[in-house]
């Protein structure tokens, strides 16, 4: 009878940690709340600067100290908007985004550390937009309870963005600043 108390307290003792674990990996992967967050992007086109954002995009991130930490994002790019109108109908055609052959870029993260000062995690991963994959590092900074952020740039010829018309970034700005901010 002893025998059989000691082994249902194991078996209990094991379900309690499996429904621990299980809670404590759903409490740390969280979909980001695209509502309250925004993808930014900015560079200069002739001098001047322009800003613009994603409307449409998803995220997921599970962190450390999770098993398995991850972030995985995609983005429609046909939902870029500067407000210029030139440069918002620009966008989608074959030359920059190519909205219709590639209409979704994607980010995919390959390893996730937390940073040394506590505060954040070193994101490494891989960008991929018009079926162009390069690696992108970046610090995701918590600067709020459920706010993390993000800045780093992208080169945009090694995306196929733009090639045609402007190979050697006269006009466009090469690189082009990105700026994440995630909430739950």
């Amino acid at each position: 009878m002893k025998t059989m108390i000691m082994w249902r307290g194991v078996a209990f003792g094991f379900m309690a940690l499996g429904f621990h674990t299980l809670a404590q990996q759903a409490a740390q992967q969280w979909v980001v709340d695209a509502n309250q967050s925004s993808v930014r992007f900015s560079g200069e086109h002739a001098g001047m600067t322009f800003n613009g954002q994603f409307n449409d995009w998803q995220a997921t991130l599970v962190l450390p100290p999770a098993e398995a930490p991850s972030i995985s994002a995609e983005f429609v790019v046909s939902s870029a908007e500067t407000g210029d109108f030139t440069y918002d109908s620009t966008l989608p055609e074959s030359e920059w985004f190519d909205a219709e052959n590639y209409p979704v870029a994607r980010f995919i993260s390959t390893e996730i550390t937390s940073t040394n000062s506590g505060q954040g995690y070193q994101v490494t991963g891989e960008l991929t937009i018009k079926n162009k994959t390069r690696p992108v590092s970046f610090e995701l900074v918590q600067s709020a309870v459920q706010l993390y952020q993000a800045e780093f740039s992208i080169d945009r010829l090694a995306f196929d963005i733009g090639v045609e018309s402007d190979p050697d970034a006269e006009w466009v700005s090469r690189e082009i600043a990105i700026e994440i901010q995630l909430r739950k």
